[in-house]
């Protein structure tokens, strides 16, 4: 496990540092950042920017500001591949019983295929892989798999409708299907179908309504009603009050990178799989938690976009759905967590 940890870390930092000196060396020619789309926030330009402005979920989890427009260097605007990347997650173990470790690699992206009639809101296509290795818990009563895998294909749309009595309403919808298991063996349990539907409207030019609903499909959560309120008072300052992500963001006047900004987050993190377990039957099996982060994202003027973050894990629990025995929650103690990626 610790040679997979150092040998993450030693790529991203290698990433990091390519993608640093590309920057620095433009020099004076560092472009200003594009203004925002008409009723998008000036913060998140992006869709497919890390944690909080992201349109891929960290972890499954639904996007806090999604709706932007497209970069790219073909005629309607998008790329055919986006965001390609890889982002790594370490909850910190410890000598309790009831703590347990975690060690995650996430290797996504999205390949976009323009519309006819909408060029610029192409059908995304997310292609994702995700190694977790599990170090604890020690107890004789529970127990988790070493490694378990996600594998799955998504499917999104971001539509608009202008109405004619109305300010315009961003759609955003998203669909996946995947294998979620310890790949010890594969049964219809393994199958899941994370999802979510949002609709956001402008209440006014700095206040924006998102509402929706986000599938988990989870043992412990089926589904979670999801929405808020974003409200940008300038250039500098967002503040997303959403469920369960809410975010505020700051960024600094004169950032060296093109684009550059600090927050603060909550998350409901986790994700659900069928394991082989030693003290109960194969079963699906939730791990769930809530987070504090602190971080930093950044991008250049070559669509490379990276995050760093730190914070806490509580209220962290394994979730055993076993059909022979009553479903069971065993509570787990809280954690720091690292989380870190790059993306192209």
């Amino acid at each position: 496990m610790f040679r997979a940890i150092a040998t993450a870390v030693f790529v991203l930092a290698v990433c990091f540092v390519v993608s640093a000196r590309a920057q620095v060396g433009m020099g004076s020619d560092i472009l200003p950042p594009e203004p925002a789309p008409p009723g998008a926030s000036s913060l998140a330009m992006d869709p497919y920017a890390p944690p909080g402005n992201t349109a891929r979920p960290l972890w499954e989890n639904p996007p806090s500001n999604p709706f932007g427009n497209f970069h790219g260097d073909d005629a309607a605007g998008t790329r055919l591949f986006q965001n390609f990347g890889v982002d790594l997650t370490w909850i910190t173990p410890s000598s309790s019983p009831h703590n347990m470790g975690l060690f995650r690699m996430d290797f996504a992206g999205d390949i976009a295929f323009p519309l006819g009639a909408m060029p610029d809101r192409p059908i995304l296509f997310e292609p994702r892989f995700a190694i977790n290795y599990w170090n604890g818990p020690q107890s004789d009563e529970y127990d988790m798999a070493p490694q378990t895998f996600d594998a799955s294909l998504g499917l999104r749309w971001l539509p608009q409708w202008q109405c004619p009595s109305f300010a315009t309403i961003d759609f955003d919808l998203f669909f996946s299907v995947g294998i979620y298991s310890d790949f010890r063996e594969v049964s219809s349990e393994s199958f899941r179908f994370p999802s979510w539907g949002y609709v956001a409207l402008n209440l006014t030019p700095n206040v924006r309504l998102k509402l929706g609903v986000w599938y988990l499909d989870r043992v412990r959560h089926k589904i979670f009603p999801s929405g808020g309120v974003i409200w940008t008072p300038n250039e500098q300052w967002e503040f997303q009050i959403m469920f369960p992500n809410p975010r505020v963001t700051y960024r600094p006047a004169g950032a060296s990178l093109q684009d550059m900004t600090l927050y603060v987050r909550g998350e409901y993190g986790g994700g659900s799989w069928t394991v082989e377990h030693e003290y109960w039957n194969d079963c699906r099996t939730d791990y769930n938690d809530y987070r504090i982060m602190f971080g930093f994202d950044w991008s250049n003027r070559y669509r490379s976009t990276g995050f760093f973050e730190l914070g806490v894990a509580f209220a962290r629990e394994l979730y055993f759905d076993d059909s022979t025995r009553p479903r069971r929650s065993y509570d787990l103690d809280a954690g720091f967590i690292l989380q870190a990626g790059l993306h192209f």
